[in-house]
């Protein structure tokens, strides 16, 4: 199918995704709100932003037209169990960052995180993970160059340096993210649309204490700004892995961008 008539049938079932719509609905908001919060002046910044995510959402979508893609889903055993030890995981994230309690944060980190790692194992959620893992990254390579040139001319080696500082926690976010978060919240009822949005809010959500001091302490201001662009970000991640199920070059992507 050609690439124009491609884009508009999937943009047709997207747009008639609740979930999608509800997520684009707190995107507005949220930009209005930032701007509302932090002044007029910032309505470009927010208008980029959206500019970008929409850029970066074409070359995610655009990489599952290569001939190597994989957008079939992996198996994924013990679903319903994974996912409600992810979203314990999170939420001790969101409890330990907001500074509500570090020990309990912790807690429910530890119980989250082990459980998972306990069931994958219980189940055999291992087998084959190597070769997910080692998925050919060529349908990124459009999206890896979108993000990595303008970097390297206006960074230079500084940036490629930082960018290999930043590679393992980049590829660890995304195993986290999409690995973790995403793919057993999809596997649960195979609602791709309800399982990114949700993992997209909270990624947001995590974010915001990360954000508070840019915002100057503003909470307000700052959850905006973490919905406005980690859930946005939160979004394309899930579109770029729905395109092709490969975890580590999305993570490059991400090392790259905050490298």
């Amino acid at each position: 199918m050609r690439l124009d008539r491609a884009l508009r049938a999937d943009l047709r079932v997207v747009l008639r995704s609740r979930p999608v719509l509800l997520f684009i609905g707190i995107e507005l908001v949220a930009g209005a709100v930032f701007v509302v919060r932090r002044g007029s002046g910032t309505t470009p910044s927010v208008l980029l932003i959206w500019l970008a995510l929409a850029l970066l959402a074409f070359f995610a979508w655009w990489a599952g037209r290569h001939r190597a893609a994989v957008p079939t889903r992996d198996p994924f055993p013990d679903s319903m169990a994974r996912s409600a030890l992810a979203l314990v995981a999170a939420a001790g994230m969101v409890i330990w960052g907001f500074g509500i309690s570090v020990t309990a944060g912790l807690l429910l980190m530890v119980v989250g995180m082990g459980g998972w790692l306990w069931s994958a194992v219980r189940h055999g959620g291992w087998r084959g993970a190597a070769a997910r893992l080692s998925r050919d990254p060529r349908p990124f390579l459009p999206l890896l160059l979108l993000i990595a040139v303008p970097r390297i001319v206006t960074g230079g080696p500084a940036f490629i340096v930082g960018a290999c500082l930043a590679l393992p926690s980049g590829i660890g976010q995304q195993l986290l993210y999409l690995a973790g978060l995403f793919a057993p919240l999809e596997a649960v009822r195979g609602r791709t649309d309800v399982a990114a949005v949700l993992a997209a809010l909270l990624f947001g959500l995590i974010h915001v204490p990360f954000v508070l001091d840019a915002n100057h302490g503003d909470l307000l201001a700052a959850t905006a700004n973490a919905m406005l662009f980690q859930a946005g970000v939160g979004v394309v991640a899930c579109l770029a892995f729905v395109r092709h199920r490969a975890v580590v070059p999305i993570g490059v992507a991400h090392a790259l961008a905050i490298g």
